[in-house]
């Protein structure tokens, strides 16, 4: 807590929280009730259409602020999805005890300053990649940045839904992909079988916190 400019005496209420990958830490339009601080693990980040899409906007790797936005703007719902990817520890800060506190702390307010200005260069990397570079492409970025001791185990339906692609379109790029001995099945999950050719496929990789 320190590096945001707070001492943990001033928030009794602070509590560590552990979530496992796959759990969701927020929905999109759910009540906003904690500020969280990542101190491990990675989450990706999604921002829902009307069309019922997913968009993919961020990871957080081992560090972050989790609804920054949100308590700047004062809105009172998450502004996004966060979702785990491996198992994530955060120190939650419930709002009903801490909001004051938290916007009248100048070093955090820096701190929040900080982290919105590399989000936003983030998102306007990520854009360009989204819209300039084809699936197969962003698709090898996605696996390299989120394949985990390099297993991949995302439902392909989910991966075409960030991906903003349809699921035979990613079939066909993972079946690709096995054929050039990059990945090998093993049941429903991918095994990283040549890391630095996938590397090598991702070109401009995506920016993650």
């Amino acid at each position: 807590m320190a590096k945001y400019g707070l001492r943990a005496a001033d928030f009794p209420t602070a509590a560590r929280l552990s979530s496992t990958a796959g759990a969701y830490l927020s929905r999109e339009g759910e009540a906003l009730s904690h500020v969280y601080l990542v101190l491990s693990g990675k989450a990706k980040v999604l921002l829902s259409l009307s069309d019922g899409k997913q968009l993919l906007l961020a990871y957080f790797i081992s560090q972050g602020i989790i609804g920054d936005i949100e308590l700047m703007t004062d809105i009172t719902t998450h502004a996004a999805t966060l979702q785990a990817v491996t198992d994530l520890e955060c120190i939650a800060l419930p709002l009903d005890d801490c909001r004051a506190q938290l916007k009248h702390n100048a070093a955090f307010a820096n701190a929040i300053g900080k982290e919105l200005a590399v989000k936003l260069h983030q998102r306007a990397i990520n854009g360009t990649i989204n819209t300039l570079q084809p699936l197969e492409t962003r698709l090898c970025a996605y696996i390299f940045q989120t394949a985990i001791n390099n297993i991949f185990d995302e439902k392909l339906t989910e991966v075409a839904a960030v991906m903003g692609a349809s699921y035979r379109h990613v079939l066909r790029c993972f079946t690709q992909l096995c054929t050039q001995s990059i990945l090998i099945k093993q049941g429903k999950t991918y095994h990283v079988n040549n890391r630095s050719a996938l590397e090598a496929q991702a070109g401009d990789r995506f920016a993650w916190d």
